[in-house]
């Protein structure tokens, strides 16, 4: 269709240039050479005598009114994406544009193997890994968030991934230096290393809660593994899953009649009656994944 906009191929165009960040990117995802992306952009610009994109330093970012245009033709756009979507499903085709955000250890857990395979399964599919341990709301329906804080996604579609159950660890070295942790109050002056800003921990006894502690860590960083290797290192204790401490001898469990409570992780991203279908088969393949885990790979019952 024809209009003072152009074609409807001009809108995604631009569009896809704001999603991928740049033009050049745009040009390389959809095909088309650089030039002719600029051209028909100008081209739209002067149509519709107003300005949507201008030069940043070797980029070309939204101006204030190419991001309010963006804000109200990119749910349009993905609609289009995926009504294609659907039509190239009967021939078994799957293919877009997905982005998924999850914490560091998640990737290199269990997540990255699953990327491989699906990656090989659905080789037109593009996506963007972010790792990140911050909150990263899906800002469109083709983003996926790995986390295990629901704050502010209560409007959003949240599948359990899975349920992670954490004991409290020290290294022997640090137990030496500082003595044996035999009693709540030991444990709530240790020295902690956390993995997030969580620092209210409530402590179970055969699933009942008993006591609440407020811990001030002496070290805060982002990534299990890291975490797990500060306690090795004596710096301090720490929270952590028991599937990530079985077998290592380095760490000691300290008042093992205790537990932290459950964490489950979830699998969040937005709610649309027409779901792509690479987006499906992502969440179906980390679902399952996730469930020969706990089923087939857990050496003992606290993993």
């Amino acid at each position: 269709m024809n209009s003072i906009f152009g074609n409807i191929d001009d809108l995604y165009l631009f569009c896809q240039i704001i999603r991928d960040g740049s033009l050049l990117s745009a040009s390389k995802s959809l095909g088309l050479p650089a030039s002719t992306v600029s051209r028909r952009i100008s081209a739209m610009e002067k149509r519709l005598n107003v300005r949507l994109l201008e030069k940043r330093g070797r980029e070309l970012v939204a101006t204030e009114s190419g991001k309010r245009a963006y804000e109200q033709l990119i749910s349009n756009m993905e609609q289009l994406e995926s009504g294609f979507e659907q039509i190239l499903a009967d021939s078994n085709e799957v293919f877009g544009n997905l982005k998924v955000t999850m914490p560091n250890n998640f990737y290199h857990g269990f997540v990255g193997n699953v990327i491989s395979r699906f990656l090989e399964d659905y080789p037109k599919v593009k996506l963007e890994i972010i790792l990140s341990q911050e909150q990263q709301i899906p800002a469109t329906d083709r983003d996926l968030l790995m986390t295990f804080d629901l704050t502010g996604l209560e409007s959003f579609i949240a599948r359990p991934l899975f349920t992670a159950k954490h004991g409290f660890f020290a290294s022997e070295g640090y137990l030496k230096k500082y003595g044996e942790i035999k009693t709540v109050n030991a444990l709530k002056q240790a020295d902690w290393i956390a993995v997030d800003k969580v620092w209210n921990i409530n402590l179970y006894r055969e699933q009942n809660l008993e006591h609440t502690i407020a811990i001030r860590p002496k070290l805060v960083v982002n990534d299990i593994t890291a975490v797990i290797t500060a306690v090795e290192q004596g710096i301090g204790v720490s929270s952590l899953p028991f599937r990530h401490t079985f077998g290592n001898e380095k760490l000691k469990e300290i008042l093992p009649e205790y537990t932290r409570a459950d964490r489950t992780a979830y699998l969040v991203y937005r709610e649309r009656q027409h779901q792509p279908r690479a987006l499906t088969l992502l969440v179906d393949a980390l679902l399952k994944a996730t469930n020969e885990i706990n089923y087939e790979q857990t050496p003992t019952e606290k993993v």
